[in-house]
């Protein structure tokens, strides 16, 4: 069947860095052309879908905000529908903890979610007026330190939930491959013993949220990815079609060392390789 939405992968598949990656600006731009919708997901919780948008049009592929599904408006979205449904409550008088970058409060705030930062949090207990979290919300933020990763701890310790944006230990750079969410909660898990929910790619939210956005039906959708532990392995759980580009963290040789029901449909070296996947009569 004919593709008609792309869920596209952003670090190692469009961009590294500020530099594009080989083919992405001109295959994504040759399937708009054809009448593709994509949308651009991203595990990394920093940056708000407008902060996307504006890269993504400095390298030559002008996007909008609502072109854009970051893995911290998927965790917003997950917490405003539990609550909305009554399957999930806050205890009364606590608020929300969001760690990361400004990403994380921004959809949070966007979804109509009360929230507070980690040194909201440690200046209310110095101040002798501590407030209580009910909800921790953690995603990755490159300036996240100890104090914001105690602060979670604390809040997890005296029972707090603990949602994750993503879980990818590494995230990619320009001078390689840096510290990821991953790690992050692997510090917090270790002081606490606990472990969160993780909403984005992999896990099913994360696609579910994605498919509902494009409006497609999952069959007319594909996945264009870099990382078959993330990227890949999700789109295949949650029944879509995935792709494999080689401009990023796996590579060829890898996908032997996977089970093959967690296997790409397809392995290309750039995007214009797949044109032929949305231009079939």
């Amino acid at each position: 069947m004919t593709v008609r939405g792309l869920l596209c992968d952003l670090d190692g598949v469009v961009y590294r860095g500020d530099e594009a990656c080989p083919g992405a600006v001109e295959g994504l731009s040759a399937a708009r052309e054809a009448g593709v919708r994509v949308l651009f997901m991203t595990n990394n919780a920093s940056r708000t879908p407008q902060d996307v948008a504006e890269h993504l049009t400095a390298l030559g592929l002008p996007t909008g905000a609502d072109d854009v599904l970051t893995a911290s408006q998927v965790a917003a979205a997950v917490l405003a529908d539990r609550f909305a449904s009554g399957d999930e409550t806050l205890p009364e008088g606590s608020t929300i903890l969001a760690v990361g970058g400004s990403g994380v409060a921004i959809a949070l705030a966007e979804a109509g979610l009360g929230q507070v930062g980690p040194g909201e949090v440690r200046q209310s207990h110095e101040d002798g007026e501590p407030l209580t979290v009910g909800m921790v919300v953690q995603g990755y933020g490159p300036s996240v330190d100890a104090l914001a990763l105690s602060e979670a701890a604390y809040a997890i310790r005296e029972g707090a939930g603990w949602l994750a944006t993503n879980d990818d230990r590494t995230i990619p750079t320009a001078r390689g491959l840096g510290v990821g969410n991953g790690s992050l909660l692997a510090a917090v898990a270790s002081a606490t013993g606990a472990s969160p929910e993780v909403v984005g790619k992999p896990h099913a939210p994360a696609y579910e949220h994605a498919v509902r956005r494009l409006g497609l039906p999952v069959e007319e959708c594909l996945m264009i990815g870099d990382r078959l532990d993330t990227d890949i392995a999700g789109a295949a759980r949650a029944g879509i079609r995935s792709a494999l580009v080689l401009t990023g963290v796996s590579q060829e040789a890898d996908v032997e060392q996977v089970p093959e029901e967690l296997r790409p449909d397809h392995i290309a070296a750039t995007i214009p390789d797949l044109e032929h996947l949305w231009t079939k009569n």
